[in-house]
């Protein structure tokens, strides 16, 4: 087997001559690469027709679509579990509220964690370390309580990270 581009690729096969010879009948000594091509994809569509084939990436797009609005919806129900005072008051902008939002639906996370799921990228850390600093100090003042704590040691196997407590203040 000889590769003459990506396009096509040359092969051999051994035939008995009584096949050759029917195969000549039909499509002529001239036809025998289109009449065995031919054969060949008859015989692929009969096993796995291209509408199956056609059916079968569609049903993968569309698991990837169900995925992506799965993880969007996810945030939107736990963005509807914030009371008003929360959410006005306490909470500043989206990032905010996306960030509580995440913590009622994992309880905790790290920073990078944290920058990569709400940003996209771990190099926001900073932003989203202020934003929960913010968060904590309006919280305090409106609420009267903290609503993150960071705990340095290793909870729940995540080392560093920020937990969600008083949630009943949240909700």
């Amino acid at each position: 087997m000889t590769k003459k581009n990506n396009a096509s690729v040359n092969i051999r096969i051994r035939l008995d001559q009584k096949i050759l010879d029917r195969i000549d009948q039909l499509a002529g000594v001239n036809g025998r690469q289109r009449f065995i091509r031919d054969a060949i994809l008859w015989r692929l569509d009969e096993e796995l027709p291209p509408l199956l084939m056609e059916l079968a990436e569609e049903i993968n797009q569309l698991g990837t679509r169900v995925s992506h609005l799965e993880t969007v919806q996810s945030t939107s129900v736990y963005l509807g579990e914030l009371n008003d005072l929360t959410k006005t008051k306490v909470c500043r902008d989206d990032l905010d509220r996306k960030l509580l939002a995440y913590f009622l639906q994992h309880e905790g996370a790290t920073t990078p964690e944290l920058a990569l799921a709400l940003t996209g990228s771990q190099g926001k850390r900073r932003t989203i370390l202020d934003r929960l600093d913010k968060i904590n100090e309006r919280s305090k003042s409106i609420l009267g309580v903290e609503i993150v704590v960071h705990r340095k040691g290793i909870v729940k196997g995540k080392r560093g990270a920020w937990w969600l407590v008083n949630t009943e203040h949240l909700v």
